[in-house]
C-alpha cells in the first residue's frame, strides 16, 4: 500500500471514529464502503482531465513547431522575392514621350467638365407630344410630368490658369441645348431654320483671383453669367438670381456686381433695338449678396438690387403706336428689389434640410419676382408696381424608408405684367416617396395652384372667372443609383393627371380639355 491509499485510508477510519459511539460495526462497515466508492470515482475524474491536459500541451507543442515553420518558408519566400526584384528588368522612357506624357497630366488637370441632361418622352392621352407645363412656373406646381423639356443638356467646362506671384484664373463655360422644347426630333438633319438657335452659350466668363494688391481669398470676374442663384424646390422657379453680361467682386460670402441685360426675345415679335435708331432698352443690375451669416437655428443669405433702365419708354420694333402712345412715359425708370433666405433643418426635423425665403421689388424690381429675379424678363414694369414674393420648401427622412419633399411658394403685387389690379398666386406641392431598395423608389406626387386677377374681366383680354385652380396627382416608379430625393442618375416612368376649373381648359394644343393625362419616361442626370 503506498503513502497516498495509507493517507486516504487513514482519513476514511479517522472520520468513522468520529461518530463511532453511535454506529454498529455493520453500519461502520457500510459507510467505509460508500467512501471509498466516492473517493474512487473523484481519482477516476482527475485521471481523466489530467489525460485531457497532457493531450492539450502536445496539441499546443505542435502548432507551435508548425508556426515556426510557417516563419522559416516566409523569411525564404521573401529572400527570393527581394532576389527578383532586384534582377527585374528596368524601362526606360523616351525623354521626350516622358515629357508630352508630363504636359498631357497637367492639361488634364487644368480642366474640369460638368453637366446635366434632362431627357424626356412625354405624351397626351391621344398619344401626342405636347408643349404644355400646365404654367406649372406661374402657379408654382411641381410633380413629375410638368416639365416640357424633351431633351435638353448642359455642359460645363473650366480651363484654368496659373500665372505669376500666384495669380490664377478660370474661364468658365456653359452650353445648352433643348431647353423649353417639346418637339421629338430625329436625326435627319437640322432640327430648326437658320432663325432659330437651338445649341448657344449660356455663360462665359474668366474668374481671377491670388492678387497681392486685393484682400485675401477674394476673386474678380467678368462676362456673361449667372449670379448668385436659388430656385423653388419642386415648382423650380428661380426666385434669386441676376442672368446677364457683367462683372463683380467676390469674397468668402461676400458678393458684389453689376449685370446687365437687354430685354427682349431675338424672334423677330419683340427686340431691343428699332430700326429708326431709336436705341437700345438695356436694363442694369447693380448687385449686392451676402451668404452664410451664422443665425440661430442655421444660414442667412442677405441680397439687394438696384435697377436702372433709361429707356424704359422708348418704342420697341413691331409696337401699335397706339399701344405706345398709351403707355408712354408710365413705365419705371428705376427700381429695386430685396431678400433673405433662411436654411435651417427641416422644421425642427434634424434629418433633413429646408430653405425659406422672402423678396420684395417696386418698380422695374416689381418684374423681377419679387425684386431678386434678374435677367431679359425684367421689362415693362409700371412706375408704382410692386411684388413681394415668399416661399419655403426642404426635404425630410420620416424613416429609413419613407421621404418627404414640400414646397409653399405665395406671390401677390400689383399693376404686374399689364394688369391693371392686383394679382396673386399660390402654391403648394409635396412628394412623398418609399425606397423600395437602394435602387429602386416608389415616388408620389401631388400639387395645387391658385391664381387670383383682380378686375379679371378687363384684364388680359378678359378671363372667364377672378380665380383660376389648377391641381394634380402623380405617381412613378423610380429607378436610381441612389435611392434619395437627390440620387441621380435616374430613369423615371410616371403618370400625371391634371384638371382646371376655367371651362376654356388648359388652352394651348390641349384645346377647351379641363382635365388631362400625361404618361411618359424622363432620365436625368447630374455630374
Amino acid at each position: 500500500m503506498n503513502r497516498k491509499k495509507m493517507v486516504i485510508l487513514g482519513c476514511l477510519l479517522a472520520t468513522l471514529s468520529a461518530n463511532a459511539e453511535n454506529l454498529t460495526v455493520e453500519q461502520r462497515l457500510e459507510r467505509l464502503e460508500k467512501l471509498l466508492e466516492q473517493q474512487i470515482k473523484e481519482n477516476a475524474q482527475l485521471r481523466k482531465e489530467a489525460a485531457e491536459l497532457r493531450k492539450e500541451k502536445i496539441a499546443l507543442k505542435k502548432e507551435k513547431n508548425e508556426l515556426k515553420e510557417a516563419k522559416k518558408e516566409l523569411k525564404l519566400a521573401r529572400v527570393e522575392l527581394n532576389k527578383k526584384q532586384t534582377q527585374a528588368p528596368t524601362v526606360t522612357i523616351a525623354p521626350e514621350i516622358e515629357s508630352k506624357l508630363s504636359k498631357l497630366e497637367k492639361e488634364l488637370d487644368l480642366w474640369e467638365l460638368h453637366g446635366y441632361a434632362s431627357l424626356q418622352y412625354r405624351s397626351t392621352d391621344n398619344w401626342s407630344s405636347t408643349a404644355t407645363n400646365f404654367a406649372k412656373g406661374d402657379f408654382f406646381m411641381g410633380i413629375p410630368g410638368t416639365g416640357d423639356s424633351a431633351n435638353q443638356v448642359e455642359l460645363v467646362a473650366k480651363r484654368k490658369f496659373y500665372g505669376k506671384n500666384g495669380v490664377f484664373g478660370d474661364l468658365n463655360l456653359r452650353a445648352e441645348y433643348g431647353n423649353g422644347d417639346s418637339f421629338f426630333y430625329s436625326s435627319s438633319g437640322s432640327e430648326h431654320d437658320n432663325g432659330k438657335a437651338n445649341f448657344e452659350v449660356k455663360e462665359a466668363f474668366i474668374n481671377m483671383g491670388g492678387f497681392s494688391f486685393l484682400p485675401e481669398d477674394s476673386t474678380i470676374w467678368a462676362g456673361r453669367r449667372f449670379l448668385n442663384r436659388n430656385a423653388t424646390l419642386l415648382s423650380g422657379e428661380f426666385y434669386k438670381q441676376s442672368s446677364g453680361v457683367g462683372f463683380g467682386f467676390e469674397r468668402k460670402g461676400l458678393s458684389i456686381g453689376l449685370v446687365a441685360a437687354d430685354p427682349g426675345e431675338r424672334d423677330g415679335k419683340k427686340k431691343s433695338t428699332l430700326d429708326d435708331g431709336i436705341g437700345r432698352r438695356t436694363v442694369t443690375s447693380f448687385d449686392f449678396n451676402y451668404a452664410g451669416i451664422k443665425v440661430p437655428g442655421g444660414t442667412l443669405d442677405i441680397g439687394a438690387k438696384y435697377y436702372i433702365q433709361p429707356n424704359a419708354n422708348d418704342r420697341y420694333e413691331g409696337e401699335k403706336l397706339s399701344d405706345y402712345e398709351a403707355r408712354k412715359g408710365k413705365l419705371a425708370k428705376h427700381g429695386f428689389g430685396v431678400g433673405l433666405v433662411y436654411n435651417t433643418n427641416y422644421y425642427g426635423f434634424k434629418d433633413g434640410w429646408a430653405q425659406h425665403a422672402i423678396n420684395y421689388g417696386y418698380g422695374i424690381g416689381a418684374h423681377a419676382t419679387g425684386g431678386m429675379n434678374f435677367g431679359q424678363w425684367t421689362d415693362f414694369a409700371m412706375k408704382d408696381a410692386y411684388t413681394t414674393l415668399a416661399t419655403t420648401g426642404g426635404v425630410v427622412n420620416l424613416n429609413k424608408k419613407w421621404q418627404l419633399g414640400t414646397e409653399l411658394t405665395a406671390m401677390h403685387g400689383d399693376k404686374l405684367y399689364g394688369l391693371n389690379g392686383e394679382l396673386t398666386r399660390v402654391g403648394f406641392s409635396l412628394q412623398p416617396s418609399y425606397k423600395v431598395n437602394e435602387n429602386f423608389r416608389m415616388v408620389f406626387g401631388a400639387t395645387v395652384g391658385i391664381q387670383r386677377v383682380e378686375d379679371y374681366k378687363h384684364n388680359w383680354g378678359g378671363l372667364e372667372k377672378e380665380t383660376q385652380v389648377r391641381y394634380g396627382f402623380s405617381i412613378a416608379p423610380t429607378f436610381t443609383a441612389d435611392s434619395d430625393f437627390f440620387g441621380r442618375p435616374q430613369i423615371q416612368p410616371f403618370v400625371t393627371w391634371m384638371h382646371t376649373n376655367f371651362d376654356s381648359g388648359f388652352g394651348g394644343d390641349l384645346g377647351d380639355d379641363k382635365s388631362q393625362v400625361v404618361f411618359g419616361v424622363k432620365s436625368e442626370v447630374w455630374f
